[in-house]
């Protein structure tokens, strides 16, 4: 207001919210993160890794408020506001409420200082484990590095956003200038990081000076007003050089030590978002911008693709707990599910149960084992469960399948995993799956190989034999009767035996009527043949 007052700029070197547009305070500078963009990116993780919805804690004040109107692209299921003057209890009872819902991603939005307080009792109420997902907005990763040593042990797991300021010769060189002369001054400051509201602010310093070189150049008449210091807000009078002061400031252009310094509808916003994991330190595990969305591969470096919001863009996060399995977001807290499993050793490719001597572990293997595993990875948040082997105390099984039904009807399961059979009577006491095994039975063969001789198989060796011998006979007889007054059966003895045997098998494709003499041979054929044949 009272930039607009006495038409003089007025530069904050905090970012506060939307609420203060250029639009209605045109005298108005800021540097930082508008929360426009704060909620995009937090959107955009939300969305990377698939989680339905999150719950924001923020500080309630005027600089943290002013994100609730402005999250889209995700669900608030709630949102819990914490005082700056916050005692411990308050906090922890307010993390307790949290802990008492299913959901298990956080987005925390507050001061440095009551973020600190929050991340000690969280780690204390053990919310910082295998199973929690923390989201921090700038305001608290830009002052990460200065924090006390414990409370940056308690944000293992955290992934949080941060203005991306570019390596360059002129921050290094500016970096070495600043720690020289901290040390200078104070032989016993520990060395700190350079703050990125400090890089900022330097360039907007140096955007100020420069504007002012190029109204003194361009507008030489303005320093022949009469002016003087007037602290008294009252009083003071609007300024006639003002507007041509905040003109000249908003068209700076200039490579600054935070990278390409330019001026957005009076706000100074960064290009880039570093998207870090702290494990151990910070590091980068990606990059967001309002162009691109997610990346692992800066602008500068040709990235291409446009509004990605895939988590495979990003290096490999490591959440509280130690774990690089990604949170579900939703966990059924509250007592363990009891998973009953049949103790048989009938199908051991199905499921099998075995205790271990040296551990007394239960392990539980088997294909109906590994999809009740699959199943519950799939589901879109955590749930806990124990497999329960159904025995006695010989370690046998404890009763018929019937009765491991009934232990779920009874409560006492719930719910049995194994190669239970689907049968009619079984539904009036428990739901069952959709089968997941080939339905039908199932005969065993052994293999048979392909070969010339396959025509031989429809006959055992004794039948072939058997028919065989019954050909020879028939040979046999009709050479006994036709011989004496038949020419074709006399001659050599090879070619009788010859004929024996030619006469006796060509029986079974054309009759030989015209070779017998007799009626009583052809009859006598006939008969013998329908007698194997048949």
């Amino acid at each position: 207001e009272l930039g607009s007052r006495v038409k003089i700029p007025i530069i904050s070197l905090f970012a506060a919210g939307l609420s203060l547009s250029s639009f209605e305070y045109p005298h108005l500078i800021q540097i930082g993160e508008d929360e426009s963009s704060r909620a995009k990116a937090i959107a955009a993780i939300v969305e990377a890794f698939s989680w339905r919805s999150a719950i924001l804690i923020y500080e309630d004040n005027d600089s943290a408020r002013p994100i609730l109107s402005s999250v889209t692209g995700f669900r608030l299921d709630q949102h819990v506001a914490l005082l700056t003057s916050s005692t411990d209890e308050e906090i922890v009872e307010q993390l307790m409420k949290l802990m008492s819902l299913q959901m298990t991603v956080y987005v925390v939005h507050m001061s440095p200082i009551l973020a600190s307080r929050l991340f000690l009792n969280a780690k204390q109420l053990g919310m910082m484990t295998q199973g929690y997902a923390w989201i921090t907005t700038d305001m608290i990763t830009n002052f990460m590095n200065s924090m006390d040593p414990s409370v940056f042990e308690s944000m293992q797991g955290v992934v949080g956003f941060k203005p991306h300021i570019p390596a360059s010769k002129e921050l290094r060189r500016f970096a070495i200038r600043w720690r020289s002369k901290n040390l200078n001054e104070n032989k016993n400051l520990e060395e700190m990081e350079m703050n990125v509201y400090g890089i900022w602010s330097y360039d907007m310093v140096w955007a100020v000076a420069t504007a002012a070189e190029r109204v003194m150049t361009r507008h030489p008449h303005i320093l022949h007003q009469e002016t003087r210091l007037n602290m008294n807000f009252t009083t003071i009078r609007s300024s006639e050089s003002g507007l041509v002061f905040m003109d000249e400031i908003l068209q700076s252009r200039f490579k600054g030590i935070s990278g390409g310094f330019q001026l957005t509808n009076g706000r100074l916003i960064p290009k880039e978002i570093e998207i870090v994991n702290v494990f151990k330190g910070d590091r980068i595990i990606g990059y967001w911008n309002p162009e691109n969305g997610i990346a692992s591969i800066m602008k500068e470096e040709n990235h291409t693709e446009t509004n990605s919001t895939s988590s495979s863009k990003l290096e490999g996060v490591i959440w509280p707990g130690g774990t690089m399995n990604i949170p579900k977001g939703w966990s059924l807290r509250g007592k363990r599910l009891r998973i009953g499993v049949p103790v048989t050793n009938q199908f051991r490719e199905l499921i099998s149960v075995v205790h271990d001597p040296q551990t007394n572990d239960i392990i539980v293997t088997g294909f109906c084992v590994d999809v009740f595993k699959e199943a519950v990875q799939s589901l879109d948040y955590e749930v806990h469960y124990d497999f329960i082997p159904f025995e006695d105390a010989n370690g046998r099984m404890a009763g018929s399948y019937d009765d491991l039904i009934l232990q779920v009807y009874h409560k006492n399961y719930d719910a049995v995993v194994g190669d239970v059979t689907i049968i009619s009577r079984r539904f009036a006491y428990v739901d069952f799956t959709l089968p997941f095994t080939d339905l039908g039975i199932g005969v065993v063969v052994p293999k048979i190989n392909n070969d010339i001789w396959v025509f031989l198989k429809p006959l055992c060796g004794d039948l072939w034999i058997t028919v065989a011998a019954f050909f020879i006979f028939t040979g046999v007889v009709i050479w006994f009767i036709e011989r004496p007054i038949n020419e074709e059966f006399q001659g050599s003895p090879s070619e009788q035996i010859g004929m024996i045997f030619w006469y006796s098998f060509s029986t079974l494709v054309f009759s030989h009527g015209k070779y017998s003499m007799f009626n009583l041979n052809n009859l006598s054929v006939s008969f013998i043949q329908n007698h194997i044949l048949n």
